[in-house]
Protein backbone atom coordinates (compact mmCIF):
# COMPACT_ATOMS: atom_id res chain seq x y z
CA UNK A 1 0.00 0.00 0.00
CA UNK A 2 1.39 3.40 -0.97
CA UNK A 3 1.97 5.82 1.88
CA UNK A 4 1.63 9.58 1.65
CA UNK A 5 4.72 11.52 2.53
CA UNK A 6 4.69 13.72 5.67
CA UNK A 7 5.18 16.72 3.38
CA UNK A 8 2.03 15.85 1.45
CA UNK A 9 0.13 15.58 4.71
CA UNK A 10 1.39 18.97 5.81
CA UNK A 11 0.34 20.52 2.51
CA UNK A 12 -3.13 19.01 2.85
CA UNK A 13 -3.66 20.07 6.46
CA UNK A 14 -4.24 23.80 5.78
CA UNK A 15 -6.85 22.90 3.17
CA UNK A 16 -8.67 20.63 5.64
CA UNK A 17 -8.58 23.30 8.35
CA UNK A 18 -9.91 25.94 5.96
CA UNK A 19 -12.75 23.67 4.86
CA UNK A 20 -13.69 23.04 8.49
CA UNK A 21 -13.63 26.76 9.22
CA UNK A 22 -15.84 27.54 6.25
CA UNK A 23 -18.31 24.78 7.13
CA UNK A 24 -18.53 26.04 10.72
CA UNK A 25 -18.89 29.63 9.55
CA UNK A 26 -21.69 28.76 7.13
CA UNK A 27 -23.63 27.03 9.91
CA UNK A 28 -23.12 29.72 12.54
CA UNK A 29 -23.68 32.76 10.33
CA UNK A 30 -26.84 31.15 8.94
CA UNK A 31 -28.07 30.38 12.47
CA UNK A 32 -27.19 33.63 14.25
CA UNK A 33 -26.43 36.26 11.64
CA UNK A 34 -23.18 38.14 11.17
CA UNK A 35 -23.50 40.23 14.33
CA UNK A 36 -24.26 37.21 16.51
CA UNK A 37 -21.08 35.25 15.83
CA UNK A 38 -17.65 35.66 17.42
CA UNK A 39 -14.31 34.26 16.31
CA UNK A 40 -14.33 31.98 19.36
CA UNK A 41 -17.71 30.54 18.33
CA UNK A 42 -16.37 29.51 14.93
CA UNK A 43 -13.19 28.08 16.44
CA UNK A 44 -15.18 25.99 18.91
CA UNK A 45 -17.56 24.71 16.22
CA UNK A 46 -14.66 23.81 13.91
CA UNK A 47 -12.60 22.27 16.72
CA UNK A 48 -9.60 24.56 16.20
CA UNK A 49 -7.92 27.44 17.99
CA UNK A 50 -8.65 31.08 17.25
CA UNK A 51 -5.06 31.28 16.05
CA UNK A 52 -5.91 28.78 13.31
CA UNK A 53 -8.61 31.14 12.09
CA UNK A 54 -6.29 34.14 11.98
CA UNK A 55 -3.70 32.11 10.09
CA UNK A 56 -6.24 31.87 7.26
CA UNK A 57 -8.24 35.09 7.60
CA UNK A 58 -7.21 38.54 8.85
CA UNK A 59 -10.66 39.32 10.25
CA UNK A 60 -14.22 38.08 10.60
CA UNK A 61 -15.33 39.98 7.51
CA UNK A 62 -12.90 38.06 5.30
CA UNK A 63 -14.13 34.75 6.68
CA UNK A 64 -17.79 35.65 6.13
CA UNK A 65 -17.07 36.84 2.59
CA UNK A 66 -15.23 33.62 1.71
CA UNK A 67 -18.01 31.50 3.22
CA UNK A 68 -20.65 33.49 1.33
CA UNK A 69 -18.79 32.89 -1.91
CA UNK A 70 -19.56 29.19 -1.54
CA UNK A 71 -23.17 29.93 -2.49
CA UNK A 72 -22.13 30.61 -6.07
CA UNK A 73 -19.06 28.39 -6.35
CA UNK A 74 -20.72 25.33 -7.87
CA UNK A 75 -22.46 27.29 -10.62
CA UNK A 76 -19.43 29.47 -11.32
CA UNK A 77 -17.04 26.55 -11.58
CA UNK A 78 -19.45 24.68 -13.86
CA UNK A 79 -19.50 27.66 -16.22
CA UNK A 80 -15.80 28.46 -15.98
CA UNK A 81 -14.55 24.99 -16.92
CA UNK A 82 -16.74 23.95 -19.82
CA UNK A 83 -15.51 22.56 -23.09
CA UNK A 84 -15.92 24.12 -26.50
CA UNK A 85 -19.56 24.50 -27.48
CA UNK A 86 -20.88 23.74 -23.99
CA UNK A 87 -21.12 27.20 -22.41
CA UNK A 88 -24.75 27.86 -23.31
CA UNK A 89 -25.91 24.62 -21.70
CA UNK A 90 -23.76 25.32 -18.61
CA UNK A 91 -25.23 28.81 -18.23
CA UNK A 92 -28.74 27.42 -18.50
CA UNK A 93 -28.06 24.65 -15.97
CA UNK A 94 -26.47 27.09 -13.49
CA UNK A 95 -29.39 29.51 -13.64
CA UNK A 96 -32.12 26.91 -13.33
CA UNK A 97 -30.37 25.03 -10.51
CA UNK A 98 -30.38 28.26 -8.49
CA UNK A 99 -34.08 28.73 -9.16
CA UNK A 100 -34.97 25.17 -8.17
CA UNK A 101 -36.22 24.45 -4.67
CA UNK A 102 -38.56 26.34 -2.41
CA UNK A 103 -36.16 26.90 0.47
CA UNK A 104 -32.78 28.59 0.56
CA UNK A 105 -29.77 26.43 1.26
CA UNK A 106 -27.58 27.49 4.18
CA UNK A 107 -24.99 28.82 1.74
CA UNK A 108 -27.61 30.82 -0.15
CA UNK A 109 -29.04 32.24 3.08
CA UNK A 110 -25.53 33.19 4.15
CA UNK A 111 -24.87 35.01 0.89
CA UNK A 112 -27.96 37.16 1.41
CA UNK A 113 -26.99 37.76 5.05
CA UNK A 114 -23.55 38.91 3.90
CA UNK A 115 -25.01 41.26 1.29
CA UNK A 116 -27.28 42.91 3.86
CA UNK A 117 -24.53 43.15 6.49
CA UNK A 118 -22.12 44.61 3.93
CA UNK A 119 -24.31 47.70 3.56
CA UNK A 120 -23.49 48.78 7.10
CA UNK A 121 -19.99 47.30 7.45
CA UNK A 122 -17.33 48.82 5.13
CA UNK A 123 -14.75 46.12 5.87
CA UNK A 124 -17.21 43.39 4.96
CA UNK A 125 -18.36 45.29 1.88
CA UNK A 126 -14.77 45.41 0.61
CA UNK A 127 -14.09 41.74 1.40
CA UNK A 128 -17.36 40.51 -0.11
CA UNK A 129 -16.85 42.66 -3.19
CA UNK A 130 -13.43 41.09 -3.76
CA UNK A 131 -14.78 37.54 -3.36
CA UNK A 132 -17.71 38.07 -5.71
CA UNK A 133 -15.57 39.99 -8.21
CA UNK A 134 -13.12 37.10 -8.37
CA UNK A 135 -15.93 34.70 -9.24
CA UNK A 136 -17.49 37.18 -11.66
CA UNK A 137 -14.20 37.33 -13.57
CA UNK A 138 -14.31 33.55 -14.04
CA UNK A 139 -17.74 33.84 -15.65
CA UNK A 140 -16.67 36.80 -17.74
CA UNK A 141 -13.57 34.94 -18.91
CA UNK A 142 -15.64 31.97 -20.01
CA UNK A 143 -17.99 34.24 -21.96
CA UNK A 144 -15.11 36.08 -23.60
CA UNK A 145 -13.52 32.76 -24.61
CA UNK A 146 -16.82 31.57 -26.08
CA UNK A 147 -17.04 34.79 -28.12
CA UNK A 148 -13.55 34.24 -29.46
CA UNK A 149 -14.42 30.62 -30.30
CA UNK A 150 -17.47 31.73 -32.28
CA UNK A 151 -19.96 30.17 -29.88
CA UNK A 152 -21.56 33.40 -28.65
CA UNK A 153 -22.40 36.65 -30.42
CA UNK A 154 -19.62 39.22 -30.50
CA UNK A 155 -21.86 42.29 -30.73
CA UNK A 156 -22.73 42.18 -27.03
CA UNK A 157 -20.45 43.32 -24.22
CA UNK A 158 -19.02 40.32 -22.35
CA UNK A 159 -19.09 42.45 -19.20
CA UNK A 160 -22.81 43.16 -19.59
CA UNK A 161 -23.63 39.54 -20.45
CA UNK A 162 -21.62 38.23 -17.50
CA UNK A 163 -23.13 40.83 -15.17
CA UNK A 164 -26.68 39.88 -16.12
CA UNK A 165 -26.14 36.13 -15.93
CA UNK A 166 -24.14 36.38 -12.71
CA UNK A 167 -26.61 38.57 -10.82
CA UNK A 168 -29.92 37.17 -12.09
CA UNK A 169 -29.69 34.08 -9.84
CA UNK A 170 -28.91 36.29 -6.82
CA UNK A 171 -32.07 38.23 -7.63
CA UNK A 172 -34.00 34.96 -7.63
CA UNK A 173 -32.61 34.14 -4.19
CA UNK A 174 -33.63 37.57 -2.90
CA UNK A 175 -37.19 37.09 -4.09
CA UNK A 176 -37.38 33.67 -2.49
CA UNK A 177 -36.01 35.02 0.80
CA UNK A 178 -38.68 37.75 0.73
CA UNK A 179 -41.40 35.12 0.42
CA UNK A 180 -42.38 35.98 -3.15
CA UNK A 181 -44.15 33.18 -4.98
CA UNK A 182 -41.97 32.71 -8.02
CA UNK A 183 -43.04 31.33 -11.39
CA UNK A 184 -43.17 27.65 -12.19
CA UNK A 185 -39.65 26.26 -12.71
CA UNK A 186 -40.48 25.08 -16.24
CA UNK A 187 -41.70 28.56 -17.15
CA UNK A 188 -38.59 30.12 -15.68
CA UNK A 189 -36.39 27.67 -17.52
CA UNK A 190 -38.11 28.62 -20.77
CA UNK A 191 -37.17 32.26 -20.14
CA UNK A 192 -33.55 31.36 -19.46
CA UNK A 193 -33.52 29.21 -22.59
CA UNK A 194 -34.72 32.19 -24.62
CA UNK A 195 -31.99 34.40 -23.13
CA UNK A 196 -29.22 31.87 -23.74
CA UNK A 197 -30.54 31.16 -27.25
CA UNK A 198 -30.34 34.87 -28.00
CA UNK A 199 -26.68 34.90 -27.00
CA UNK A 200 -25.70 32.05 -29.29
CA UNK A 201 -24.60 32.57 -32.87
CA UNK A 202 -27.34 31.06 -35.06
CA UNK A 203 -26.26 28.22 -37.35
CA UNK A 204 -25.40 29.21 -40.88
CA UNK A 205 -28.18 28.74 -43.40
CA UNK A 206 -27.66 25.69 -45.59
Amino acid sequence: MALRSPAAGRRRQPEVTRDRLLAAAVDLFAERGYDGVRVRDIADRAGVTTGAIYSHYPDMASLLADAAGRAVDHAVQAVAHVGHGELGDALLAAATSTAAGRRLSREQALLLEAIVAARREPTLRKALGEVLRERFELVRGAIEQARQDGELRDDLSPDAVAWFLYLAPIGLLTGRAAGLAGPDLDELRAVFEAVVSGLRIPPAAS
